[in-house]
């Protein structure tokens, strides 16, 4: 009879702290995904673009998917971490955030967005017009018939030429479709 109840206060015990455990870390995850929301409107809502807030953010970002990276929202903050990278012009960072995406999160429903920005941030950010050809060359194998896919093969046609040479280009394709 001593013996049941030892093993039920134990049992019980074990099972508190396990209780305990779980909920500090839901807690911990929450505050984590209630600050970068804060942290979101925040930017969102500033007459003037703070780019200290936005470093901030991309680390928060960046610390929330490799403290869960089991975490739906990772994925998705790595992704929100790469276009804000991109957008302050350090196409270096974007483009290790879009591999780590297609690499750790390869069924992700944005993967095949990540493999075009990696094209596009080699084109336009980096000038890198032989890995732009590549990643795109790359996605059109992947992703054929996704929604970006003619935005690529158009890319790939313009890749490294002068905005003079696309129009008198098009002017040409236009005058011969007319004829």
């Amino acid at each position: 009879m001593k013996y049941r109840t030892v093993l039920k206060n134990f049992f019980s015990f074990l099972a508190i702290l396990v209780s305990l455990f779980l909920f500090s870390c839901t807690s911990s995850r929450d505050k984590m995904a209630g600050g970068i929301a804060k942290m979101e409107s925040e930017i969102e809502t500033a007459q003037i673009v703070d780019s200290n807030a936005v470093i901030e953010l991309l680390g928060a970002y960046q610390n929330f998917s490799s403290k869960y990276p089991d975490d739906s929202l990772a994925p998705e903050y790595l992704f929100k971490a790469a276009g804000l990278a991109l957008g302050f012009n350090h196409g270096e960072q974007a483009i290790d955030l879009y591999e780590s995406i297609i690499h750790t999160y390869p069924d992700y429903k944005k993967a095949p967005e990540c493999f075009f920005m990696e094209a596009f941030t080699y084109e336009n950010t980096l000038k890198n017009i032989g890995k732009a050809n590549d990643y795109y060359n790359e996605f059109l194998i992947r992703y054929p018939n996704h929604e970006l896919a003619d935005d690529a093969r158009t890319a790939i046609k313009y890749l490294g030429k002068s905005p003079d040479d696309m129009v008198r280009e098009w002017e040409k394709t236009n005058t011969d479709s007319i004829k």
